[in-house]
């Protein structure tokens, strides 16, 4: 059996070769592109730790012609331990038309149609320094010998999504190998979860120029004889130099006795000061059931909360500092830390 990487380099070699079966007008040197970002950083505080953390994260793109292309995304982390994770987020292809009624369509391991928070993931693109820490913190286990999982999570699933968008609506279906609730990466460090079909969409309008309002929708099983139905509100508001975005979502999980829920939610807020400096906050967390065991009647919460200083060296390097505070599952105080990171985001011709 082929390992990830070797799967993915084998689908771009493929990719590649379609590309130069096109007509001869679509040979230029712009037909592939390389993405590349690159972030260090280091914090420290109440139980943090000690060493630095790196990320990878690649983006290759080859332009097949007649509206297809074909990308792979390889992501690398040195996650403050000796141990460097090699993943692949994203490997498909893509088709994309154009009109009245744009079409899009993407095919193979794809990042998950819900989730607002995955728009954050690239380094480069996040405007802190840690992501969205409730995608990828799971819940504490609800039910005896039960999935372990967060409400929402940081996935990249295989199957297909269609996406059709006109000037003020947006609408998109996919059909996927994994819940929402579960990560799946190919090459995961753990093991991805047990395969099975689950149904994804949303919707959005946008009633004027940076403004935003969207909803989500998810349903099938998330392990062995458990069903899941997410449904989640998003939004999203760009005027003059702020940016305010924000989601929460709601988790029916099936269980042995009935069923149970789980929230997740977010707001986000970035101000340009500058044309070099920027300030970011967002606060994030986790409202996850009591134990079905009945030792405990009490919803666990999971915060965080983290507020940034950037500054752009130059278009393709920034410096952040952050304060960060976090209270997890188990506990009712909060760790404080300071963090710095650099951030390097080039495009490759």
């Amino acid at each position: 059996m082929y390992n990830a990487a070797a799967k993915a380099a084998a689908f771009v070699a493929f990719a590649a070769a379609l590309g130069a079966a096109a007509p001869a007008a679509s040979q230029t040197t712009e037909r592939v592109s390389l993405d590349t970002t690159v972030e260090a950083d280091v914090f420290r505080g109440q139980n943090a730790l000690d060493r630095p953390n790196l990320i990878v994260d690649i983006t290759g793109v080859v332009r097949i012609g007649g509206g297809w292309t074909a990308y792979v995304r390889p992501w690398f982390s040195q996650r403050r331990t000796t141990t460097v994770d090699k993943e692949i987020y994203q490997a498909a292809l893509q088709y994309e038309r154009p009109g009245a009624v744009a079409t899009r369509i993407n095919l193979g391991y794809i990042v998950s149609p819900v989730g607002l928070g995955l728009m954050d993931t690239r380094p480069g693109v996040n405007p802190l320094i840690l992501p969205h820490l409730s995608y990828f913190t799971p819940m504490p286990p609800f039910e005896p010998g039960g999935a372990v999982m967060p409400a929402i999570a940081s996935t990249y699933p295989l199957g297909g999504e269609v996406t059709l968008s006109g000037s003020k609506w947006d609408a998109r279906a996919a059909l996927v190998n994994s819940s929402p609730t579960r990560i799946y990466v190919l090459n995961n460090t753990s093991p991805n979860p047990e395969t099975a079909p689950v149904l994804e969409g949303g919707a959005g309008v946008t009633p004027k120029v940076g403004l935003r309002i969207g909803a989500s929708f998810a349903h099938g099983r998330y392990a062995t004889d458990r069903m899941l139905t997410l449904e989640g509100i998003e939004g999203e508001y760009a005027f003059g130099y702020t940016q305010l975005s924000g989601e929460v979502t709601h988790d029916t999980l099936q269980t042995a006795s009935g069923h149970v829920d789980a929230y997740e939610w977010f707001v986000q807020g970035v101000q340009t000061l500058t044309p070099r400096w920027f300030i970011a906050a967002r606060q994030d967390g986790t409202s996850a059931p009591p134990p079905l065991s009945g030792a405990s009647e009490d919803r666990r919460f999971f915060h965080t909360s983290e507020a940034t200083l950037g500054y752009r060296v130059s278009p393709e390097v920034s410096l952040r500092s952050s304060f960060f505070a976090r209270k997890t599952y188990t506990r009712t105080d909060w760790d404080q830390q300071v963090g710095v990171s650099l951030v390097w985001a080039h495009r490759w011709r």
